[in-house]
């Protein structure tokens, strides 16, 4: 049988995964084969910056933005700069996403609500929120941050450098740590992120920017070219991903984005390329086979420990950080290490926390 996806593909949501989706599909197929249509109630859906670390992607190059080649830490009074050698940590946004997806090919934009779907010849994909939930959450946070894209009056950054965690900030509010992006020597976007159970005030986050870009960047005369706010749900909760037939749940509303570091980019292209490919072979639409169910596991503890411990979760990232080699880390973060991998990470981690949290409920 013929895989609907010769014919039309239809999006329900237009947001970063309608478009990395649509990438991908247009990759796997020939645009000679696909009709592709966005059903969203904005024409233009919000501005999000999205970063993925690794290889270089071929595919993504043309909405690349920045990318970096070091990345730094920094826990007490100490920091760490470590060399990526032929990986990169590179930046996209939902318009350079939108953009590149566009040049590929039409897509014929709908500007409604978009319904549940009752073609079934017809694949949809939905990113659409609040969808039906076949395991209810364990434990629920919020990764929520505010930032600011300065140009200062002198070189202060080191463009190819980005600071991924800087933990050498106010703790008392929570997990909180400092995240800088720079795009010159004069130029970057600093942000101030947070682990909590609920969004702060607006003050909460001006304090501790003000006191990093002071402080710790050792620059008081600079300009806010603008700001970026955002909350990520950080929880154990599983989708029903398949819907109905030709019905398929996709990004963050199916649950694609990483519990414990909200970075979603790198788990759609796997998923769609997964999707696609199998739906070219086998002339049928599945869901993709998810992750090994020990990934799931690590992260309801680390949520636990981020929800009941959140004092000590800091020296965990740093540690983390500082005695692993750096591409070993970020293949874990990507859900792609082995278990013998995994096990060399673990034991060169502060242990207690972790035992504590399997004993919790």
């Amino acid at each position: 049988m013929d895989s609907p996806l010769n014919q039309r593909l239809t999006f329900l949501g237009g947001g970063v995964a309608a478009s990395i989706y649509t990438i991908i599909a247009r990759a796997v197929w020939s645009s000679s084969e696909l009709t592709v249509s966005v059903i969203d109630p904005t024409e233009q859906p919000p501005e999000r910056t999205l970063c993925v670390w690794g290889a270089p992607s071929p595919l993504l190059e043309d909405a690349v933005v920045a990318q970096w080649s070091k990345l730094c830490f920094g826990y007490g009074t100490d920091t760490i700069t470590v060399d990526l050698d032929t990986w990169s940590y590179r930046q996209y946004t939902a318009s350079s996403l939108r953009q590149l997806a566009e040049r590929m090919g039409p897509i014929h934009r709908i500007t409604a609500m978009a319904d549940d779907p009752s073609d079934e010849s017809v694949l949809h994909l939905d990113s659409r929120p609040h969808q039906p939930v076949s395991q209810p959450a364990s434990v629920e946070l919020l990764q929520h941050f505010h930032g600011r894209r300065i140009r200062t009056s002198k070189d202060i950054f080191q463009p190819d450098t980005a600071v991924m965690m800087d933990f050498r900030t106010d703790q008392s509010d929570g997990i909180c740590f400092l995240y800088v992006l720079p795009y010159s020597s004069t130029e970057a976007l600093v942000e101030c992120t947070a682990f909590s159970p609920a969004v702060w005030d607006v003050d909460q986050y001006a304090h501790r920017l003000d006191t990093y870009i002071e402080l710790e960047l050792g620059c008081s005369d600079y300009e806010v070219l603008a700001t970026e706010t955002g909350v990520i749900p950080m929880n154990d909760r599983s989708v029903d991903r398949n819907r109905g037939r030709n019905w398929i749940v996709i990004g963050s509303a199916g649950a694609l984005t990483k519990p414990t570091t909200g970075y979603m980019v790198a788990r759609c292209l796997r998923d769609a390329t997964s999707l696609f490919v199998d739906a070219k072979r086998s002339g049928r639409m599945s869901v993709p086979s998810a992750p090994p169910s020990r990934f799931a596991w690590y992260d309801k503890l680390l949520l636990r420990i981020m929800r009941d411990e959140p004092e000590v979760v800091p020296l965990i990232l740093w540690t983390l950080f500082k005695r692993n080699p750096i591409h070993r880390i970020l293949s874990f973060l990507d859900e792609q290490t082995s278990l013998r991998q995994e096990v060399l990470l673990f034991l060169r981690l502060p242990w207690m926390p972790f035992l504590r949290a399997i004993v919790r409920q």
